[in-house]
């Protein structure tokens, strides 16, 4: 898929796989950094300062996948406002992620 949109695809196709590789990598990297607290606020051992940077850690986490979210949300509703032909959906993201792992093994 990747090959044939650089290949094929005209600027907009491309712009959309980039803001859906985007959103990709927000999501992995906020479950990182939800799971990095998580660990982090189990093994502070009562200690208030270690506990206040894992909590802090995993609400800026959600609040990061939340905010990426709405800019996904904004640019596809932007995009059919102006009519751009974006084709970016959920269906699109699953693809590139199938085929991203698929890639990696």
């Amino acid at each position: 898929m990747i090959r044939t949109l650089i290949e094929n695809g005209s600027v907009l196709q491309i712009v959309g796989t980039i803001i859906a590789f985007g959103l990709i990598l927000a999501s992995i990297l906020s479950l990182v950094y939800i799971i990095v607290g998580g660990i982090t606020f189990i093994l502070s051992a009562g200690n208030e300062e270690r506990i206040k940077k894992a909590v802090h850690t995993v609400r800026y986490a959600i609040i990061g996948l939340f905010v990426s979210f709405i800019a996904f949300f904004l640019v596809s509703w932007v995009s059919k406002l102006l009519g751009f032909p974006f084709d970016l959906s959920f269906s699109t993201i699953l693809d590139l992620m199938n085929e991203l792992f698929t890639s990696l093994k």
